[in-house]
This record gives structure tokens, C-alpha cells and sequence, in this order.
């Protein structure tokens, strides 16, 4: 397990885990899936509230990341799980940590 401060924009492999203010993202490459887990993230301020979003806890089909640093949100290309013609972004709040688990 190594943690890093970026996944780029070309990466087309590995199991990932992000962890957000507010969530944890999952990101299987391998199988091109996001999961994200609200609430389970690192902050218990006021400042960032947990959205809930469609598909929470599922595993949804990932297109790719634009960006994923730590400090900064992240933006997820995903596509609906039930519409294969609907992409949309995912956008976190600020990046806490990011670790290549697999």
C-alpha cells in the first residue's frame, strides 16, 4: 500500500481508495468502477456538509479522473449505472489522502 498525492489523469490500472472532508472514494481501475462511501471521511466541522448522491455505495462505471490531488476536489468522469448514454462528473469536496491498494 503506497500513498501518494495524485492520481493522473492517464492511469489505467490499480485499486485506489480517496479519501475526502466528507467521503471515501473507491476506484478500481481495473474493473473501470467508483464507489463512494458518504460520510466517511475525515472532517466532523459544519463547514463541509455529506451530500447524498444517486448510486451511493455502488459500484458505478468509471470513465476516467480528470483531476485527484490531495488539497484539491477531485473530478470523477463517470457513467450512470442505469443509462449508458448519461456521463456525468462526480466533484469532491478537498482531497485528504490518496493510497494505491491493489
Amino acid at each position: 500500500m503506497a500513498r501518494v498525492n495524485e492520481i493522473s489523469s492517464g492511469t489505467n490500472s490499480g485499486v485506489w481508495t480517496v479519501v475526502t472532508q466528507t467521503s471515501t472514494y473507491l476506484l478500481d481501475f481495473n474493473e473501470m468502477t467508483l464507489l463512494r462511501a458518504p460520510g466517511v471521511g475525515v472532517s466532523d466541522s459544519e463547514e463541509w456538509a455529506v451530500s447524498r448522491l444517486r448510486r451511493d455505495s455502488e459500484d458505478i462505471p468509471l470513465l476516467g479522473v480528470r483531476t485527484c490531488r490531495v488539497g484539491e476536489s477531485a473530478q470523477f468522469w463517470v457513467r450512470a449505472a442505469d443509462d449508458p448514454d448519461v456521463r456525468t462528473w462526480r466533484i469532491t469536496t478537498p482531497v485528504e489522502s490518496i493510497e494505491k491498494i491493489g
